[in-house]
């Protein structure tokens, strides 16, 4: 029996757009099992995806990677990403690779 690293659920959809949230280790592999998901959901046509992190045990620059790629598929789209709840480990990183220049935090 093989154990999910990483979950992705769609948690609320309004007029302020989608809120989805990612929980467990986000690093290479589990990137590359959630990326086509959430670049379809980049395409739907909402005013915002609100990626909710705080369920995020582990995120590696694949990760960070990952959310720099979706933010500007989005932005292709006209979606505006936010990544919200993001654990103080993840920001740390985002601020080292110089991610959060091009991501939009949202503290709450």
């Amino acid at each position: 029996m093989t154990t999910a690293l990483i979950d992705l659920k769609t948690m609320a959809r309004d007029d302020r757009g989608l809120e989805v949230t990612l929980s467990g280790e986000l690093d290479l592999y589990t990137a590359e099992q959630v990326e086509p998901r959430l670049h379809e959901l980049a395409r739907a046509g909402h005013r915002n995806l609100i990626l909710d992190l705080c369920g995020l045990s582990f995120c590696d620059s694949a990760g960070i990677d990952l959310f720099i790629r979706l933010e500007r598929r989005c932005r292709a789209s006209g979606t505006r990403l936010l990544l919200c709840d993001v654990p103080p480990t993840v920001v740390k990183s985002m601020r080292m690779l110089g991610a959060d220049r091009d991501l939009r935090l949202v503290v709450t």
